[in-house]
């Protein structure tokens, strides 16, 4: 599925399709999308973990205790929480961020679903909108 996708390649690609192929599996694709999701976003909102995770003075053990306490305060576990662990035992979680794109471009995929960029000269009142909305849903 991977090389189906040049969205999704390299070892965030590989790690990406197993989970993806995991989760599909187990019929928890939609769990492990809102945790990684989830993760993302204390990515986003922490520097502190930003720099644990793409930091290469941390060891393996650092981080995957720090990891751990993250991730048991987020609520973040099964599938999602392993594969964030492997990622942490193989020095691969700088990748992170990378496969949790990749993984959900899978998911996507899987679900049929594309992504549209519209550019408009003005800002849209709120008809013209939904009518953007309605009209990209059709398509």
């Amino acid at each position: 599925m991977a090389a189906e996708d040049p969205s999704v390649s390299g070892v965030s690609g590989r790690y990406a399709t197993a989970l993806f192929e995991l989760a599909r599996d187990e019929k928890s694709v939609d769990a492990v999308k809102a945790d990684l999701d989830k993760f993302n976003a204390l990515l986003d909102e922490s520097a502190d973990l930003k720099r644990l995770v793409r930091s290469p003075v941390f060891g393996a053990d650092v981080q995957l205790k720090a990891l751990n306490a993250v991730l048991d305060k987020a609520g973040i576990a099964g599938v999602a929480a392993n594969v964030l662990r492997v990622l942490t035992a193989n020095r691969r979680l700088f990748a992170v961020a990378d496969v949790i794109r990749a993984f959900n471009a899978l998911v996507a995929k899987y679900k049929g679903e594309a992504t549209a960029d519209v550019t408009v000269a003005e800002p849209l009142s709120d008809k013209n909108l939904d009518a953007l909305k309605t009209s990209l849903k059709t398509v």
